[in-house]
């Protein structure tokens, strides 16, 4: 079934030819290296410790006794404000960082980030009350309750604890599974909160503000300029969405069974900077889905007459965007992603998708020349299955490409893997000079990679995106 758009019923009424589509301005490259990052990670690292030693840090870490214990409170206490801001950093996913790194990796990093804050955190406190107390006083516990009757900004740090701790449970793999993503997700946004209260603590007690202005302004600027970042590039995306001119859902296509296209279009489109192959968190002013960020690929080139995002329906999310009505306002924060044509530099390329995987590889193909001469390989349970047929055909025959269709079960395939090293190099002989494109279910990309690699492809070469919120 397929909503026609009003304005093009309008202009075909009217008997008025539609002006050529005209693609959208590209998503801006950006020209921060590793070199860059690795530069300041380094940087900022090596003056937190050297104010620490300033203040005598080093020569109290080997004074032995409980002043060994404070050293390492100090220590333990530095690193998680420093990883509780690059994780608050990761997740902002500013443009620049992005552009180089892509927010999947992102994302991953910030995992592994947001685990050792908690961690460190956790050890900061023990370690700071057996320092303080003394394992020969009155014990932890006791300690913690006399250390907060005399510090007040005390309640605020173990608030932060127990947020921090709240956070980290959240996050095992078997509990995250078992709650609601929204209520996942509200409980993560505590972190920020978390962070706010642990820098109170921070200023009134640690040794590298009480009396020092220098050490004071440092951290000072390390958190406002963490702030600032967050408010422009997280929220700020988020309020842009809201603020500027509409965009409206002018189309719902059905592809194939469960899988359908949504047409978005209106005037915020001029201020948008999108490349095929890239994906936005996708919001809908209908019902639950305004408090649903859904991470959705382009499925073709982003013009003028407006975005096209094709959809399977996997839960209750998608199948409320199935049936969304003509008119719905549309909230895009984005684009984010790498897994565009540029990234192989002109060299010939393979794609390999499946599923609704297919759709975003379908439109990096829009990007590719005909010196490329785009392979694409479609791994489908049926023939229906593959979305876009038609589109990739053309697309592959006007670029002197070719289409492999993968159908049936895997019993079909010679070994049951239709993806061995064997196979990809019968059907395209020279994989080892090509870029590897993939998107589709996990196995699937981690099948392919493997075999890529044993066909001689670099790892470099091969592009895949594993996204997520």
């Amino acid at each position: 079934m397929t909503i026609t758009p009003d304005r093009l019923e309008v202009a075909m009424s009217a008997g008025q030819p539609l002006a050529p589509p005209r693609r959208l301005p590209s998503a801006r490259s950006t020209r921060v290296t590793a070199f860059d990052v690795s530069l300041v990670v380094l940087f900022i690292t090596g003056v937190t410790l050297g104010l620490w030693w300033r203040h005598g840090g080093f020569t109290q870490l080997l004074a032995g006794g409980n002043d060994t214990w404070i050293a390492l409170a100090q220590l333990t206490g530095l690193a998680a404000a420093l990883t509780s801001l690059g994780g608050v950093l990761l997740v902002a996913r500013p443009r620049w960082l992005e552009r180089r790194y892509g927010l999947d990796r992102m994302l991953g990093w910030h995992r592994w980030v947001g685990t050792g804050t908690v961690f460190l955190v956790f050890v900061h406190t023990v370690v700071s009350l057996i320092g303080y107390g003394g394992l020969e006083k009155r014990g932890l516990l006791p300690e913690l309750w006399n250390l907060m009757q005399t510090q007040q900004w005390l309640w605020a740090a173990t608030a932060a604890l127990v947020l921090f701790l709240l956070i980290g449970i959240s996050s095992y793999r078997r509990i995250r599974t078992a709650v609601h993503y929204e209520t996942w997700y509200f409980i993560h946004l505590t972190a920020y909160l978390a962070v706010l209260l642990g820098f109170g603590h921070q200023l009134t007690l640690g040794s590298d503000f009480v009396g020092d202005k220098i050490g004071t302004w440092w951290w000072v600027a390390l958190y406002v300029a963490v702030l600032v970042i967050v408010l422009f590039d997280r929220f700020g995306d988020l309020l842009r969405a809201f603020l500027r001119r509409p965009l409206r859902v002018t189309a719902v296509t059905y592809e194939a069974p469960e899988v359908a296209s949504v047409h978005i279009a209106g005037p915020g489109l001029k201020r948008l900077r999108a490349t095929a192959g890239q994906y936005f968190l996708l919001r809908f002013g209908h019902g639950d889905l305004l408090w649903q960020a859904h991470p959705v690929s382009l499925s073709a080139a982003p013009t003028n007459r407006g975005l096209r995002f094709t959809i399977k329906s996997l839960g209750d999310g998608s199948d409320a965007i199935h049936q969304l009505p003509v008119g719905t306002r549309a909230f895009l924060e984005g684009p984010y992603g790498r897994m565009t044509a540029e990234r192989s530099e002109g060299e010939k390329v393979l794609l390999v998708g499946g599923g609704v995987g297919l759709a975003p590889l379908r439109a990096v193909v829009e990007d590719c020349t005909a010196d490329q001469q785009p392979i694409l390989v479609a791994r489908v349970k049926n023939e229906e299955d593959l979305v876009h047929r038609a589109e990739i055909e053309q697309l592959l025959a006007a670029r002197g490409g070719r289409l492999f269709v993968l159908a049936g079960p895997r019993k079909l395939f010679g070994g049951g893997d239709p993806f061995r090293p064997d196979m990809l190099r019968q059907a395209v002989p020279d994989i080892a000079q090509r870029h590897v494109y993939l998107c589709g279910p996990e196995s699937l990309e981690r099948a392919v990679e493997k075999s890529a690699r044993a066909c001689g492809v670099p790892l470099e070469n091969i592009h895949v995106e594993r996204f997520g919120v």
